[in-house]
């Protein structure tokens, strides 16, 4: 309380801050900083010390996050001001919105606080974000702090001049805790915070709070980016940098304490060289891959005891594409001998092996693209799994395996001069896939027992070099398999096949376009556009009830688990929506407020890596009614 009074006697006293002044420039060595020009102006014109408190920066040249642009700017006590010259005064001095700053650096999203119910007698309304701003004593209070500062323009009304300096409220007024350690009441609006002192004179008792000096010393979090986040059972496995032991394997149960390291492959800050993880027998087989070294294939039951070698192959032999397959995985590797080809492992060195030498030699069975990658698909079906391949003799072909060599077979064999891209299940005796040859796009019915190859649809190829796909995002639901066909000139229309030529249609959607489609519980869910290209937002379809809106939010959605989730990019971070069970609402969960440039990892639909301004990007878990830190990993 000693500061605030302190500020009293500066004001009233002596009308300005005990300041060494000049024409241009006024220094404060309160601070030790100093102001002029525009700046300085600004300041003595619109509130002065009591609305902005004393400069705690020069003026420099500062990148602005929200605009991604660099202004001259001016850190104060309670305020920060940037300087646009584009803009007529006053409105070429721009004030930060320091007070929802700090608002999202505790992680609260305040446009999605609950509302009040309406007007409140006596309060101030404000409709834009439902919150009243009311006085609490006979007139002393927030209410006559707020009408009574304003910005300097006259061609402004009271209300205006308010809003401009300080903005919308975005919070009810309640106890917090203030940069001084005191409990007062508090309400938190776009560029300032407002305090209840009642105990101070009449004239300081709602102060503004040092949002500007409270700003300057955030700490914003180092990031240990939790990546490759694989589900066994209710434990996760995942990479993540402490800043200790460089990126290593970790596991988590959900809570802090069950949060750990592994095993440190590489003592020291060294990267582990882990770069891909799949699920199998209550634990996880993963590749690793250090400079100059061998890649070798390792398997980890979580403890650092159960974490081992299974087998190395030589440098440069390289390991890919590891898929949970029964009690082990399917994957590929190159030993040197056989080129790239299929191979399985159950997690012993002795359960290893290749699984057929589909390409004879030292040529790959791996599709190439002809840059360095491979279209590798998978599909799971009949207690097996179905990929791709290539025999430089035969051409491209679809394969099936339960994991042993005995039973692991071609299914299919189209021209040589096919191209394979997308594979899915139609049912457990037929798969859907699309090939190109040429500059035609087919869309395939095959069946598992006998091979047999029926030509559903054709479209015209995309004429670029790396991805021709005209017949994209093959998604089965209801027992149908539904996919985008694409044009020359990005244009998507929604098709779906029940595995027969005749039968292989276009869904009517009431002249609104698909730009994306997922499938959870059997139902298949779109974002639309409509005919003007505008965003349409989400819907569910049914061939006997048609469309339905599920959203009109443009979210990114994936489906884990049977469940939709929905993450929303909004500056500075991301909302998450998740629904309860088939086609019901996608409901509003929560936030988290972070320089968000991707959204997470939605392979399950329990944990996330998700950035935020105070811990960086670390893993989060979501117990159906919110997302929640699990351990800031890399403090």
């Amino acid at each position: 309380m000693k500061r605030w009074i302190v500020l009293a006697i500066f004001v009233v006293g002596l009308g300005l801050p005990q300041a060494t002044q000049a024409t241009e420039l006024q220094c404060f060595e309160q601070t030790g900083f100093c102001t002029d020009g525009r700046f300085l102006e600004y300041w003595r014109q619109n509130g002065g010390l009591e609305v902005f408190g004393y400069p705690l920066s020069t003026i420099d040249i500062v990148y602005n996050q929200d605009s991604q642009m660099h202004f001259l700017t001016q850190q104060f006590e309670r305020a920060r001001f940037e300087f646009h010259p584009e803009f007529a005064a006053p409105y070429d001095m721009l004030l930060g919105r320091l007070g929802d700053d700090l608002l999202r650096y505790r992680n609260i999203d305040s446009a999605m606080l609950p509302r009040e119910a309406g007007a409140t007698s006596g309060c101030l309304w404000f409709e834009t974000t439902g919150h009243n701003v009311c006085n609490q004593a006979n007139g002393l209070g927030f209410m006559s702090y707020w009408q009574n500062h304003g910005l300097n323009d006259p061609k402004l009304d009271a209300f205006g001049r308010s809003l401009q300096l300080f903005g919308y409220p975005l919070t009810e007024p309640a106890i917090e805790t203030n940069a001084n350690g005191d409990s007062v009441l508090t309400q938190h609006f776009e560029r300032a915070r407002f305090e209840w002192h009642p105990n101070q004179p009449d004239q300081f008792k709602v102060l503004l709070g040092l949002v500007g000096k409270e700003s300057q010393k955030l700490v914003y979090g180092a990031s240990a980016d939790p990546s490759k986040l694989t589900l066994v059972g209710d434990t996760l496995f995942f990479t993540a940098d402490d800043g200790v032991h460089g990126r290593e394997l970790w596991t988590s149960d959900g809570t802090e304490v069950g949060t750990r390291l592994v095993k440190d492959l590489s003592v020291g800050t060294e990267w582990g060289g882990i770069y891909e993880l799949a699920a199998v027998n209550q634990g996880v087989i993963f590749a690793v891959n250090k400079q100059d070294k061998d890649y070798q294939l390792w398997y980890s039951d979580g403890i650092e005891a159960g974490t081992r070698l299974i087998k190395s192959f030589v440098p440069n032999a390289k390991i890919n594409n590891l898929k949970s397959l029964g009690n082990g995985i399917i994957f590929w590797a190159n030993d040197a001998v056989h080129g790239i080809e299929p191979w399985y492992s159950n997690g012993t060195e002795a359960g290893t092996y290749l699984l057929s030498d589909i390409n004879p030699g030292l040529a790959d069975s791996a599709v190439s693209n002809n840059y360095g990658s491979y279209w590798v698909d998978y599909a799971p079906i009949a207690g097996g799994m179905a990929f791709f391949a290539q025999n430089n003799q035969i051409g491209n072909q679809i394969w099936w395996t339960d994991g042993s060599i005995a039973n692991t077979r071609q299914i299919s064999n189209l021209a040589i001069s096919f191209g394979m891209l997308e594979l899915e299940v139609l049912d457990q005796q037929h798969l859907i896939a699309t090939a190109y040859q040429n500059t035609t796009m087919g869309v395939w019915n095959i069946t598992l027992a006998t091979g047999e190859q029926q030509l559903l649809a054709s479209y015209p190829a995309i004429a670029t070099t790396r991805n021709p796909a005209s017949a994209i995002q093959l998604t089965q639901a209801g027992g149908k398999v539904y996919y985008l066909s694409k044009t020359q000139a990005g244009e998507l229309s929604l098709w779906q096949t029940n595995g027969q030529a005749d039968q292989t249609i276009q869904p009517n959607l009431q002249g609104y376009n698909a730009e994306h489609i997922v499938a959870a519980n059997d139902q298949l869910y779109m974002r639309l556009t409509n005919p003007q290209g505008i965003q349409a937002g989400w819907w569910y379809f049914d061939s006997s009830q048609g469309l339905t809106q599920l959203t009109p939010l443009p979210l990114h959605i994936h489906a884990a688990n049977n469940r939709l989730l929905g993450w929303e990019s909004i500056a500075g971070g991301l909302r998450f929506y998740s629904t309860n069970g088939p086609n019901q609402a996608l409901r509003y969960r929560s936030s988290v407020m972070g320089k968000q440039t991707y959204f997470p990892d939605t392979t399950n639909d329990r944990f996330f890596a998700i950035p935020s301004f105070q811990y960086g990007t670390e893993l989060w878990s979501n117990d159906g009614s919110t997302l929640r830190m699990v351990k800031d990993i890399q403090p």
